[in-house]
């Protein structure tokens, strides 16, 4: 007898990763970019590609089924969507995110192992990182977080501010991206001594040396250099215990101006730790990278902000499903 309920949920849940699999694919192999000027078929797409259709064309029609690419009478075209983000050249490409997509899939897999051994299986240690392995690992974020600079300069306006730090900035991305909308803003990034190198890197390919510096520092020791009357910080507060995002709130606090604003971008949980979707299971990646870092709920940054004596603290969910935190130090 067959049973009236059906594993309706774990099955689409097994196969939710195929769809994500056809795009990185699709990221690594570039098949968009050729597809930027006119539809082609498969044997024409290949051979613009270097590769056998027959193994390509399975891909063709799943990237077709996944949203990413359109097929009328066996021609291949990109969505709008594929055309915009994927296409290698335009400012706003995303597609060297594979390597980013591939390494937290990588991730996931050591999930119940890490639990089982109460330690992060894959875990991402900045200090020790080598500096080849460092560079490849922001490499694989950076267009992400250019992505993230540009959405916060659609929400806030920097053209009344003078001096920017970028606390964590990794590779300066969201920097970059807030300087080129904002070319009199000078813009400072922190970062490890062993990451600022590399910072300096990114900043130099992106033509930035006039408006962008690097400064190496502890976020979570201090002191820090500098005065400076904003400051943004994406993805930083995830990778530190309570205590010690405490102390980095500290020693922000005394580098900034009265009045300055602080942006706060990243995953962060409601109340309920229920929602918003992304950022509840975004954080079993946290359990198999971070000693302490995870996804922190809205009230915990209220209490630190508050604590570190910032005011007017509030919270907004972005499109990209981050959220913006923002408060400010009383004038």
């Amino acid at each position: 007898m067959i049973p009236a309920l059906q594993p309706e949920t774990i099955q689409k849940l097994g196969s939710n990763a195929y769809p994500a699999f056809a795009m990185i694919a699709g990221m690594q192999l570039d098949l968009f970019t050729p597809l930027e000027t006119r539809p082609m078929g498969v044997d024409q797409l290949a051979e613009k590609l270097g590769l056998e259709p027959t193994r390509l064309a399975p891909l063709l029609y799943a990237l077709v089924a996944a949203g990413l690419l359109t097929v009328d009478e066996e021609q291949f075209a990109n969505t709008p969507e594929a055309d915009c983000f994927l296409v290698k050249g335009k400012p706003t490409y995303l597609g060297g995110r594979h390597a980013f997509y591939t390494a937290r899939y990588q991730e996931l897999q050591q999930t119940s192992a890490s639990i089982r051994a109460d330690r992060p299986l894959a875990k991402l240690d900045f200090a020790s990182m080598s500096p080849v392995a460092m560079e490849a690992y922001l490499r694989g974020l950076h267009p992400a977080t250019k992505a993230s600079g540009r959405l916060l300069v659609d929400h806030v306006d920097f053209s009344h501010h003078h001096h920017l730090l970028d606390v964590g900035g990794g590779s300066g991305g969201l920097a970059i991206a807030i300087s080129s909308v904002c070319p009199r803003l000078r813009v400072t990034v922190l970062e490890m001594p062993s990451v600022a190198p590399i910072t300096q890197r990114f900043i130099e390919e992106e033509n930035m040396v006039h408006q962008a510096s690097v400064i190496a520092g502890d976020a979570v020791q201090g002191p820090w250099a500098g005065a400076y009357d904003v400051a943004v910080l994406r993805a930083f507060f995830q990778v530190l215990s309570p205590k010690d995002a405490i102390r980095a709130l500290h020693n922000l606090f005394l580098v900034l101006e009265p009045g300055s604003p602080i942006f706060i971008l990243g995953q962060v949980l409601d109340d309920s730790r229920l929602s918003p979707s992304l950022a509840v299971t975004f954080n079993l990646i946290f359990i198999n990278i971070y000693d302490e870092g995870r996804a922190y709920t809205e009230h915990e940054y209220r209490s630190w902000l508050t604590e570190t004596g910032f005011i007017g603290v509030e919270r907004v969910i972005l499109a990209s499903g981050e959220s913006l935190i923002t408060a400010h130090k009383p004038a």
